[in-house]
């Protein structure tokens, strides 16, 4: 069995494989509200591929044909986005950075295991989008087999990074899936998801954003994504947490935007151990950039709980306005500590524009 493309191993097919399919033309999406597709290839005499596994992996090698074919030699396949977030918080706005509608990633989460695959499971690989703005990686997971996430039935989030800047929809948005359950030795490692997929949303104008929920299925899994579409949008980077936290504390900090109802992003939670806290005081998040509408507000909220019971001792939030650039700081107060979050503003542009050298 061909191996699936992560952390950069190539991903072989058949001689016989690699003549009976190929790519027609663009990867296309059937419109409609919140509608996800699949790629969708097309098979030169028709004929199917028996094993669900290796259809799979001709539909990811396939995309990256296609992808190469675009974007090579100027990219890399495996490049992550060198556009930062935070492009136009301080400084001069040039007149091509805007407000632009943009996809929320709240969760991911493995909703079953299948054909032999036991809880808990020792997950690896990564979860990526593609966007307008860069077609290079903009990585929401990545992990290497020696530094697994392990899942159970009662905890099976993954643990996000990213996105690194906001997922900007202009074009469809491309995402990646490459997860691989470790077993005893390498040669049993399985394939939980691989799957290449496009998001394309009409946009409902109404007062509260639709959450949106898709699962994907494979052999051995089921992956659920949870996701919004936000219109006119700024980038918002939580630049820093600070605060004295106690030892024998756990901590979880999320934000909510609005207009999204129970939609809860998680930039941090400590699990079973201390809050990260780096020499500056400040506390080390595992995400940091978020969407939220111009004209809507942004709440962060930090909560401690119990190390032996996870029962709360105390939580706080503050709500932001948004702005187009520019900082804004506030102060939660927790009782033991009082922590100041600040949060960077910034409008967006793509990386053609930014290329562009137009004022």
């Amino acid at each position: 069995m061909a191996s699936s493309l992560v952390d950069g191993e190539e991903h072989l097919l058949g001689k016989k494989l690699e003549e009976a399919v190929t790519i027609r033309g663009d990867f296309l999406l059937d419109e409609g509200i919140g509608e996800w597709r699949p790629v969708v290839l097309e098979l030169e005499d028709e004929e199917e591929v028996e094993d669900e596994e290796l259809a799979e992996q001709t539909t990811v090698q396939n995309f990256r044909v296609s992808w190469q074919n675009r974007f090579s030699p100027r990219y890399s396949f495996h490049d992550t986005t060198t556009v930062c977030s935070m492009r136009y918080t301080e400084g001069p706005i040039p007149g091509y950075a805007f407000c632009h509608d943009a996809l929320q990633i709240f969760s991911l989460k493995v909703k079953e295991a299948k054909d032999g695959l036991d809880w808990p499971l020792h997950v690896y690989g990564l979860v990526a989008t593609r966007d307008s703005v860069d077609q290079r990686r903009n990585l929401l997971f990545k992990r290497t087999r020696d530094n697994c996430q392990i899942l159970t039935p009662e905890d099976s989030c993954l643990l996000l990074t990213g996105p690194s800047r906001a997922v900007v929809v202009i074009d469809p948005v491309t995402f990646e899936v490459e997860l691989k359950v470790r077993g005893t030795t390498k040669a049993e490692d399985k394939v939980l998801i691989l799957k290449v997929f496009m998001h394309h949303t009409v946009y409902p104008y109404t007062k509260n954003t639709r959450m949106i929920r898709r699962c994907l299925s494979s052999k051995h899994g089921e992956l659920e994504f949870t996701c919004a579409a936000l219109v006119r949008t700024v980038e918002a980077t939580m630049e820093s947490i600070q605060g004295s936290w106690s030892d024998h504390l756990r901590g979880v900090v999320f934000c909510r935007t609005a207009s999204v109802e129970g939609g809860d992003i998680v930039l941090l939670d400590s699990r079973d151990g201390r809050m990260p806290i780096n020499c500056d005081g400040a506390v080390e998040l595992s995400r940091r950039v978020v969407s939220v509408e111009l004209r809507g507000e942004l709440s962060v909220v930090v909560v401690a709980q119990a190390n032996e019971s996870s029962d709360i001792v105390s939580r706080d939030k503050v709500v932001f306005t948004p702005d187009k650039a520019g900082r804004s700081s506030g102060v939660l107060n927790l009782g033991f500590c009082k922590v100041k979050a600040t949060v960077c503003w910034s409008l967006l542009a793509t990386l053609r524009q930014m290329l562009s050298g137009n004022p």
